[in-house]
C-alpha cells in the first residue's frame, strides 16, 4: 500500500496547489496502531500526515455533509462503499455533484483490530504489508503472515463493490471482486431469522435491542441518515425520553431502519461502530431482501439517476397490505417494478 499511499499524497498536493479543490477529505493517523481517522486537509504542507493503510475503514462520504452549505470545492478519496454512499447522498439531494471531485481507491478489504487482538498480532506491531491474499504483520523482532480473510472486517468479506462505482480520477489498479457475492450467502442470516416463529423472532430482536445504550453511533455514521435535523433530536416532539426505556430503544431502531429502507447501501458501518454489537446489518438486510423480492433487485447508491423502489409508485406494484377477505389486489410472485 506504500506505493499507492505516495500516489494519493501527490494527487492531494497537486489538487490543492492547482486550486482544483479547496479541501481534501482523506485519512490521518492517530496515536494508536489501528487508529486511522477521517481528516480535512486545506494546506499542502499538511498532506505529509495523510495516510492510506489497512485501517482506513471509515466511510468518508458521510463527512461531506459538513460542506454542503459552503461554496468550497472538496476532493474526497472514495472506496467502493464510500462511492455508493456518495451516489446515495447525491440522489437524496444532500450533496452537489459539481462541488466534489472524487478520487477512486480500489480496496480489497480493511483490517478488524479486534480480530488482530484475538490472534495476538498487535504486540509490538510496527507495520502491516499486503502480499496478494495474505497480510504480513511486522514487529521489531519478527514477521507473521496470515490469510487476509482471517483479519478483515466481516463486512469486507461480504463486499460486492471493492472498486468505486463512480469517480473522476482512479488511483491504483482495480481489484478482483472476491468474497461473498451470492445473495444466498448475503441474506443467509436473514433467512435463518425468517424460519423462526414470530415469538422466537421477537425474543431475538428483544434481546438485541435491549443491549442498546442509545449512543446514536449507528445513526451518526450512516450515510443514509442525512437529515439536517433528526426526528430523535427534536425535543419538541418528545419522541424519546431522557431515561432509557426498552420500548423506546426498539422504536428508535425500527423507525431508523424504515427511514433508510431503499437507501441503505449495506456498507455495514452501523454494525461496525455499535459498541454493543447489535446485529443491525441483519435488520437492514431484511428490508433490502424484501424490497428486492417485491420490486426487483435494487442496489442503493449504484446509480444516482435510477428511480428508488420506495420513491416511486406504479399501479401494478405488489400489494401485500390488503390481501384476501379484506380486499385489494393479491401480490403476484416475483412482481417487478
Amino acid at each position: 500500500m506504500e506505493k499507492i499511499r505516495e500516489e494519493i499524497k501527490e494527487k492531494a498536493r497537486q489538487a490543492l496547489a492547482s486550486k482544483e479543490v479547496d479541501v481534501i477529505l482523506a485519512w490521518e493517523k492517530g496515536e494508536l496502531w489501528y487508529d486511522s481517522y477521517p481528516a480535512f486537509f486545506t494546506k499542502e504542507k499538511d498532506i505529509d500526515s495523510l495516510v492510506w493503510d489497512s485501517f482506513c475503514v471509515n466511510n468518508l462520504s458521510k463527512y461531506l455533509l459538513e460542506y454542503t452549505m459552503t461554496d468550497k470545492k472538496i476532493g474526497v478519496f472514495v472506496k467502493g462503499c464510500d462511492a455508493l454512499a456518495f451516489n446515495q447522498l447525491v440522489q437524496d439531494n444532500r450533496v452537489s455533484r459539481d462541488k466534489v471531485v472524487l478520487y477512486g481507491l480500489p480496496c480489497s478489504g480493511m483490517v478488524d483490530p479486534d480480530k488482530v487482538r484475538t490472534k495476538n498480532l498487535n504486540q509490538g506491531l510496527t507495520e502491516i504489508k499486503k502480499s496478494k491474499d495474505k497480510l504480513i504483520f511486522i514487529t521489531k523482532d519478527k514477521e507473521i503472515t496470515v490469510p487476509a480473510h482471517e483479519v478483515y472486517y466481516d463486512k469486507c468479506l461480504h463486499c460486492r463493490y471493492p472498486n468505486p462505482v463512480t469517480y473522476d480520477q482512479l488511483v491504483g489498479e482495480t481489484v478482483a471482486a472476491e468474497g461473498v457475492l451470492d445473495d444466498s450467502v448475503r441474506f443467509s442470516g436473514v433467512k435463518e431469522l425468517e424460519e423462526l416463529s414470530c415469538e422466537e423472532r421477537f425474543e431475538y430482536w428483544d434481546g438485541q435491542f435491549s443491549k442498546c445504550i442509545r449512543c446514536f453511533a449507528c445513526r451518526n455514521v450512516c450515510p443514509a441518515c442525512s437529515c439536517k435535523q433528526c426526528t430523535f433530536d427534536d425535543s419538541d416532539l418528545e419522541v424519546l425520553g431522557k431515561a432509557r426505556e426498552d420500548s423506546e430503544d426498539k422504536f428508535f431502531h425500527l423507525i431508523r431502519a424504515y427511514h433508510v429502507a431503499g437507501r441503505c447501501i449495506d456498507c455495514g458501518e452501523c454494525s461496525r461502530v455499535c459498541p454493543q454489537d447489535i446485529s443491525l446489518e441483519k435488520l437492514n438486510r431484511k428490508l433490502i431482501k424484501d424490497i428486492n423480492e417485491l420490486y426487483g433487485e435494487y442496489q442503493a447508491g449504484l446509480d444516482p439517476s435510477a428511480k428508488a423502489p420506495l420513491g416511486t409508485y406504479k399501479l401494478e406494484d405488489a400489494d401485500s397490505f390488503t390481501v384476501g377477505e379484506k380486499g385489494g389486489k393479491k401480490r403476484e410472485k416475483n412482481s417487478k417494478r
